[in-house]
């Protein structure tokens, strides 16, 4: 009677689904270019200093380039001093600023000050 009663209560859960292990999302593989012709590095020079902050990452996913070819580009943009580094305590990863997003910040700034009025004093 008592292995009964044992028994019993591990029979009544019923039946439970067998576990799955290791099932995962897959990541869809990144197709970025590998060289870069004529049209894409105009756009690398004139839409490259406008960013705000450009690392490597950033620059690979904006242009949708690769490493390498990101790495180069910001060289490049040093170079005619588009961008500067922020900072030189980073070799590894460095991290720059674009050079004209000074300059919108500036132009946004006069148009403010340009449309508001002062008031009187009493």
């Amino acid at each position: 009677m008592a292995k009964e009663k044992v028994a019993a209560p591990a029979n009544k859960g019923g039946k439970q689904k067998k576990k799955k292990w290791g099932t995962s999302k897959v990541k869809d593989k990144l197709n970025n270019v590998t060289t870069i012709d004529q049209k894409l590095y105009d756009r690398i020079i004139k839409d490259g200093p406008t960013m705000n902050m450009i690392t490597i990452a950033t620059f690979t996913e904006r242009f949708k380039v690769s490493g390498a070819i990101s790495r180069r580009a910001m060289k490049e943009l040093l170079s005619k001093d588009l961008i500067e580094r922020v900072g030189e305590y980073n070799s590894s990863n460095p991290i720059y600023h674009g050079l004209q997003v000074k300059v919108k910040k500036d132009e946004d700034e006069g148009k403010k000050k340009k449309g508001k009025k002062g008031k009187k004093q009493e």
